[in-house]
């Protein structure tokens, strides 16, 4: 109880907030005092006092880097390999998190975990659009937003991109990091079925998108996720001719 009050304490500072989810975006980076301090516009001495407080809260990591030529070692910061987590009165979400994951490993179905997780993707689209009032499919910037907007409220830090009639989305955060060391590519396989669900939603198309990985495969336990979408302006525009009257 006492360390969630700390941490609670810590965060409660805008700046200190926003440094947290700097670093928290860069899972496999460090950063040291003077590149917080040149991001946020901070004196070095101020930028260190705040990383010192994340670090005091157990939120940051920290390690030394020698310099070439000799002279003081950087202190540099990052994320530890074990994330933090909140919650008043106390909860261990992350143990039933492991647990479903390890029945969904050992039931080697794949597909069904695949399908219920797409459908959870397109429900929240869906939900999305009655709450914003959007009758049409989506396309463009607006869906880049919209994705934007629904994944972040998942916890996955994205940065969603609408290139060349599709999108680019970026996870910088796997909300399974922890619980599933043991099963990454079920964890990776969870993440693009919600956000295949989402894209479905949100266009109109009811399982014709197709997402797929850019680059090599991630692991929870380090670096970003990179999803692509291609073709989806042809797409659209057949959903919104099917759906209207």
């Amino acid at each position: 109880m006492q360390r969630e009050h700390l941490i609670t304490a810590v965060l409660a500072d805008d700046t200190r907030f926003s440094i947290y989810r700097f670093i928290a975006e860069r899972p496999d980076e460090a950063v040291t005092v003077a590149e917080v301090a040149e991001r946020f516009g901070l004196h070095p001495n101020v930028a260190r006092m705040h990383l010192g407080k994340l670090e005091h809260a157990g939120l940051l990591d920290t390690s030394l880097r020698r310099r070439q030529g000799g002279g003081r070692p950087a202190r540099l910061y990052r994320l530890p390999d074990s994330v933090a987590t909140f919650a008043f009165p106390p909860r261990r979400y992350e143990l039933l998190a492991s647990l479903a994951l390890e029945v969904l490993a050992e039931s080697a179905d794949e597909e069904a975990v695949a399908r219920v997780c797409r459908r959870a993707g397109r429900r929240a689209a869906e939900d999305y659009r009655r709450e914003h009032g959007i009758g049409e499919p989506l396309a463009g910037n607006p869906l880049a937003a919209a994705v934007q907007d629904l994944a972040e409220e998942q916890g996955l830090l994205p940065e969603v991109e609408w290139r060349d009639g599709g999108l680019r989305i970026e996870i910088r955060n796997c909300v399974f990091r922890e619980a599933a060391a043991e099963h990454p590519d079920l964890s990776c396989s969870i993440h693009r079925s919600f956000v295949g669900g989402l894209l479905d939603g949100l266009t109109g198309v009811g399982g014709s998108t197709h997402l797929c990985s850019e680059g090599a495969s991630p692991r929870p336990s380090g670096g970003r996720c990179r999803l692509v979408c291609e073709d989806l302006a042809g797409v659209a525009q057949d959903a919104g001719r099917a759906e209207r009257p």
